[in-house]
């Protein structure tokens, strides 16, 4: 009877120890792509560009080997300050390039150069920054009226 009692409580146990394991280390996988079109609605691009290697490493100053790879929008514009950039992170270095994108928001934001870009400025310093898992997405509002409460929701699913 003790041995049935012990065979039964370590089966019980390796059970456990299976479910345990099987969960929680899986991380979602997104479609960078999808993200940015899920927010360009919220957030139109006004004369949209592709963000390519040198806007990620020239104007955004992001470490390429923190990136396996990207991909986003940024108005062409000069007076309109519209940018969506959705990145999938090398793992473990996700705090790396939310550092980066928060200096990239400071800089954009804290010019005060020209009279004309205050608009642009204002949108910046709002601009959204999202990390989830291995995946970083940074939005900054057009400045033709879009409204980070709809780009927040747009954000929301698109990481669900």
């Amino acid at each position: 009877m003790k041995k049935i009692v012990s065979l039964l409580l370590a089966a019980s146990l390796c059970v456990f120890a299976l479910v345990g394991c099987g969960g929680g280390s899986e991380t979602a996988s997104y479609n960078l792509n999808d993200i940015v079109a899920a927010v360009e609605k919220a957030n139109p691009v006004s004369n949209p560009r592709d963000v390519d290697d040198n806007f990620i490493q020239l104007d955004m100053l992001l470490t390429p080997d923190n990136i396996e790879e990207y991909a986003g929008k940024v108005s062409n514009d000069q007076g309109n300050s519209a940018l969506i950039v959705a990145i999938k992170v090398v793992e473990g270095k996700a705090s790396a390039v939310e550092e980066e994108l928060n200096a990239y928001k400071t800089s954009i934001s804290t010019g005060g150069l020209y009279a004309e870009f205050a608009d642009m400025e204002a949108m910046a310093a709002d601009a959204r920054i999202v990390v989830k898992g291995d995946y970083a997405v940074m939005v900054v509002a057009n400045t033709e009226g879009a409204d980070y409460a709809e780009i927040d929701t747009a954000l929301d699913e698109a990481l669900k």
